[in-house]
């Protein structure tokens, strides 16, 4: 699990590909949420940037008062009704 600090940037990747593993875009859009290790949502379905096919970013810098602790991440993609969703997690630490 990466670790960061307080101020420093937290690139959140992912990487979306079809039912033959081959990259694709989500049809409708491709979001971010982050919550903080109190549950409290930092982040609420934010767009995420295209960086190439089938490859996304956001970059997300805490605040200096963030608390510390394990951080919950879920990458959404939307392809019209379906909708795919991708966990991660990153630690904030002194």
């Amino acid at each position: 699990m990466a670790s960061y600090q307080r101020g420093e940037t937290v690139i959140l990747s992912c990487e979306v590909k079809d039912s033959n593993g081959n990259y694709a875009d989500p049809a409708t859009s491709m979001t971010v949420t982050v919550k903080d290790p109190n549950g409290t949502v930092a982040v609420n379905e934010a767009p995420m940037t295209r960086d190439s096919l089938g490859k996304y970013h956001y970059d997300y810098t805490p605040l200096s008062s963030a608390p510390l602790g394990t951080y919950q991440v879920r990458f959404k993609a939307t392809d019209g009704s379906r909708i795919t969703i991708g966990p991660t997690t990153f630690v904030l630490e002194d």
